[in-house]
């Protein structure tokens, strides 16, 4: 049976989700075996040899779902390659990715058992017609005038996405010569 991947995410307003859900499709087609789930949903273990982890970044944090998941699973994580991706910035602008790079890396520090193989940021998206109830209300405010943002750059997730395929099938072909 072919080692699977753990394909973990959190999301407030779904933007998390489709790029995990972006990066499991490049996966699969690469030949890997990912099973995609929130993170809240993710229970067991087994099987898995490698995990990706993604989240948010709102205000400089990662949503209190990943660091929940993070230490109620650390020992099965402990044990396994693991990747993560964070999604941050808005605008396309290179102090921002610095910015949230050194946000999500302090984040990561409150784990510090926790040693990516790779943390990637990529470009967020801020539309607040898409935000859930109570952040729905701001449409409201004076920042719903600023439009729907999209920093998220397809290409460069598919190329990570596919990097981390590559490690993973040399990974698996190791292991079962």
């Amino acid at each position: 049976m072919p080692a699977r991947t753990l394909m973990a995410y959190a999301t407030r307003n779904g933007s998390t989700q489709e790029v995990a859900a972006w990066i499991a499709g490049v996966m699969r087609e690469a030949g890997v075996t990912v099973e995609l789930m929130r993170m809240k949903e993710a229970t067991e273990f087994g099987g898995y040899s490698t995990a990706i982890l993604g989240a948010p970044l709102y205000l400089g944090r990662m949503l209190k779902e990943f660091h929940e998941f993070v230490e109620l699973h650390r020992e099965p994580l402990s044990r396994m390659k693991v990747w993560c991706f964070v999604l941050g910035p808005v605008e396309n602008k290179p102090e921002q990715f610095a910015e949230a790079e050194r946000q999500a890396r302090e984040q990561l520090a409150h784990h510090e058992w926790l040693v990516p193989e790779d943390v990637r940021i990529f470009g967020g998206l801020w539309d607040v017609k898409r935000m859930e109830f109570p952040f729905k209300l701001m449409r409201w405010l004076p920042a719903s005038k600023v439009p729907a943002m999209d920093a998220r750059d397809w290409e460069a997730i598919g190329q990570w996405a596919e990097e981390i395929a590559v490690q993973i099938v040399a990974q698996n072909q190791h292991v079962v010569t």
